[in-house]
Protein backbone atom coordinates (compact mmCIF):
# COMPACT_ATOMS: atom_id res chain seq x y z
CA UNK A 1 0.00 0.00 0.00
CA UNK A 2 1.66 3.40 -1.09
CA UNK A 3 0.09 5.09 2.05
CA UNK A 4 1.47 2.96 4.51
CA UNK A 5 5.01 2.73 2.18
CA UNK A 6 5.06 6.41 2.38
CA UNK A 7 4.39 6.53 6.05
CA UNK A 8 7.23 4.43 6.94
CA UNK A 9 10.08 5.70 4.78
CA UNK A 10 8.96 8.66 6.25
CA UNK A 11 9.06 7.88 9.98
CA UNK A 12 11.37 4.52 9.82
CA UNK A 13 14.32 6.20 12.00
CA UNK A 14 11.68 7.69 14.90
CA UNK A 15 9.19 4.30 15.33
CA UNK A 16 10.09 1.55 16.99
CA UNK A 17 8.22 -1.64 16.43
CA UNK A 18 5.74 -0.79 19.56
CA UNK A 19 1.67 -1.00 18.58
CA UNK A 20 1.47 1.73 20.70
CA UNK A 21 4.10 4.21 18.44
CA UNK A 22 2.16 3.26 15.77
CA UNK A 23 -1.16 3.87 17.22
CA UNK A 24 -0.53 7.20 18.29
CA UNK A 25 1.13 8.29 14.49
CA UNK A 26 -1.50 6.50 12.99
CA UNK A 27 -4.72 8.07 14.84
CA UNK A 28 -2.75 11.36 14.63
CA UNK A 29 -2.32 11.38 10.63
CA UNK A 30 -6.37 9.93 10.89
CA UNK A 31 -7.22 13.31 12.33
CA UNK A 32 -6.14 15.66 10.05
CA UNK A 33 -7.20 13.78 7.20
CA UNK A 34 -10.29 14.75 5.67
CA UNK A 35 -13.06 12.39 3.77
CA UNK A 36 -11.60 13.02 0.49
CA UNK A 37 -7.89 12.28 1.18
CA UNK A 38 -10.02 9.20 2.91
CA UNK A 39 -11.19 8.12 -0.28
CA UNK A 40 -8.30 8.63 -2.24
CA UNK A 41 -6.06 6.45 0.22
CA UNK A 42 -9.10 4.01 -0.45
CA UNK A 43 -8.83 4.24 -4.00
CA UNK A 44 -5.22 3.43 -4.00
CA UNK A 45 -5.75 -0.07 -2.41
CA UNK A 46 -5.74 -3.57 -4.61
CA UNK A 47 -8.49 -6.04 -4.38
CA UNK A 48 -6.76 -7.93 -1.67
CA UNK A 49 -6.17 -4.83 0.51
CA UNK A 50 -9.48 -3.71 0.26
CA UNK A 51 -10.87 -7.23 0.74
CA UNK A 52 -8.29 -6.98 3.80
CA UNK A 53 -9.56 -3.53 5.54
CA UNK A 54 -13.29 -4.28 4.96
CA UNK A 55 -13.36 -7.92 6.35
CA UNK A 56 -10.81 -6.82 9.56
CA UNK A 57 -13.79 -3.75 9.89
CA UNK A 58 -16.53 -5.81 9.50
CA UNK A 59 -15.12 -8.80 11.67
CA UNK A 60 -14.50 -6.31 14.46
CA UNK A 61 -18.01 -4.70 13.97
CA UNK A 62 -19.79 -8.20 14.38
CA UNK A 63 -17.69 -9.12 17.37
CA UNK A 64 -18.80 -5.92 19.09
CA UNK A 65 -22.71 -6.58 18.25
CA UNK A 66 -22.07 -9.66 19.89
CA UNK A 67 -20.41 -8.36 23.30
CA UNK A 68 -22.74 -5.81 23.21
CA UNK A 69 -25.84 -8.59 22.79
CA UNK A 70 -24.63 -11.05 25.47
CA UNK A 71 -23.71 -7.66 27.81
CA UNK A 72 -20.00 -8.97 27.52
CA UNK A 73 -18.83 -5.29 28.53
CA UNK A 74 -17.33 -4.56 25.60
CA UNK A 75 -13.94 -5.08 23.14
CA UNK A 76 -10.91 -2.74 23.49
CA UNK A 77 -11.42 0.57 22.12
CA UNK A 78 -10.23 0.61 18.53
CA UNK A 79 -10.20 4.32 18.10
CA UNK A 80 -10.05 3.70 14.12
CA UNK A 81 -12.99 1.21 13.59
CA UNK A 82 -15.75 3.03 15.53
Amino acid sequence: MKFVDELYNFYKDQLMADEEDVDLLIYSIMQDLSREDMLRVMSELNDNELYQITGSYLAFKLKEKIVQDQDLGSLPNDKYLN
